[in-house]
């Protein structure tokens, strides 16, 4: 045998053990904005999803069948950009070869990217928490969907839940205070009948995106007396909102279904009450939760930092650190890492305990439990967990 020949053929093997290499690799695409206005909403779910990964890598990957596969999380920053996201997601399917997807949280950036998803309907999953997905789940051509956040209405939707204890803390009228863009519309046309069925009035107004100066929509809801404000929907309109509202005294009492506790705090000393929904109550959930305790420890460690993200951590709950382990689970369960569809019925009938006790209706929503935080003046906090049926 010549030297070319062995060359040749060793060339050939090295190509050969490359080729099992990648097949053995299962990589994980991701939409999401990790930076800009509405990192919000993304920025976790890039950070959880890597440590996940890494995690369950380090201990060797995962048997599916007789093959150990790894797993490559494929992450661009989206900036809460549409177009972004499209070229984005063009070369995760096209020339990454991604199945499964997660992300998007944010509905501007889903409805974006719906056409060109739909179009490649059984070709991959897509696991995100847009309010937008709820309306597009179980319709023709979108078998790829699964949404990784709980909905709002219906008897295990958190906002139902949250306005029931709204009403226990005797409510009777309420403004609500949102941004004139996709989601405001689609959270007036969520909340509009779960407040009317709980026999709370409801006054609402929308400012337009780049508001600075709420006063005139403050004065306006404020004139009908409601005894709460409900505003949305992200840290960088509520932090001005819940100031102007406090500084003014138009409002003291704040209803909250998005957002962090960030801005009731700033505000404490000038607050009666606040009330938050809250995926997670991590501060306190470290010191009784054994999982949770153990996922600061590792975020610490992986990112090389002292401090935790305590209020972007609860986002964590969509398509994030659980979410990998359960994508992994399911996979395992179908036999397969390549048959989208035997791996999105395996995750359909998961019942998951770990940072959350995660499971999917029949429709692919997540339900999960969450916390109620009930500020009052000077800072106290109360947490009330709640388990959706």
């Amino acid at each position: 045998m010549t030297r070319r020949m062995v060359a040749v053929l060793g060339a050939a093997a090295l190509g050969v053990s490359f080729a099992a290499q990648a097949q053995d690799v299962v990589k994980i695409g991701q939409i999401e904005a990790q930076t800009g206005t509405l990192a919000t909403y993304g920025w976790m779910g890039y950070q959880g999803a890597r440590l996940a990964i890494d995690e369950i890598n380090r201990a060797g990957g995962f048997k599916v069948g007789a093959k150990t596969y790894k797993l490559e999380l494929v992450s661009q920053d989206t900036r809460g950009n549409p177009q972004e996201a499209l070229i984005q997601i063009k070369g995760l399917l096209e020339q990454q070869r991604v199945k499964y997807v997660f992300g998007p949280f944010l509905t501007n950036v889903f409805n974006g990217i719906e056409p060109y998803a739909t179009q490649n309907n059984g070709k991959f999953l897509m696991m995100g928490g847009a309010t937008a997905i709820h309306a597009m789940l179980g319709k023709p051509n979108h078998e790829y969907l699964i949404r990784t956040w709980n909905w709002d209405a219906g008897a295990s939707g958190f906002g139902q839940l949250m306005v029931d204890y709204l009403k226990q803390q005797g409510a009777k009228k309420t403004a609500m205070l949102f941004q004139n863009d996709a989601f405001g519309k689609v959270a007036v046309d969520i909340y509009s009948p779960i407040f009317q069925k709980a026999g709370i009035e409801l006054q609402i107004e929308l400012f337009e995106p780049g508001t600075k100066d709420y006063s005139a929509p403050l004065a306006k809801l404020a004139a009908a007396k409601p005894e709460f404000l409900f505003p949305g929907y992200t840290d960088a309109v509520l932090y001005d909102i819940v100031r102007q509202a406090t500084e003014t005294g138009l409002f003291k009492r704040f209803f909250l279904v998005r957002g962090s506790m960030g801005p009731g705090l700033k505000n404490k000393d000038l607050i009666d009450d606040y009330i938050a929904y809250l995926p997670k109550y991590f501060e306190e959930a470290e010191k009784k939760e054994p999982k949770v305790k153990a996922f600061v420890a590792a975020y610490k460690q992986f990112y090389k930092t002292n401090e935790f993200p305590y209020d972007q951590a609860p986002l964590c709950s969509s398509s994030c650190y659980d979410h990998v382990y359960m994508l992994v689970e399911a996979m395992k369960k179908a036999g397969t890492v390549d048959d989208v569809a035997k791996v999105k019925q395996a995750l359909l009938s998961e019942n998951y305990h770990g940072l959350w006790n995660l499971r999917y209706d029949a429709s692919g929503e997540a339900v999960f439990d969450f916390d109620v935080l009930h500020m009052r003046k000077g800072g106290a906090i109360t947490a009330t967990r709640v388990t959706p049926h």
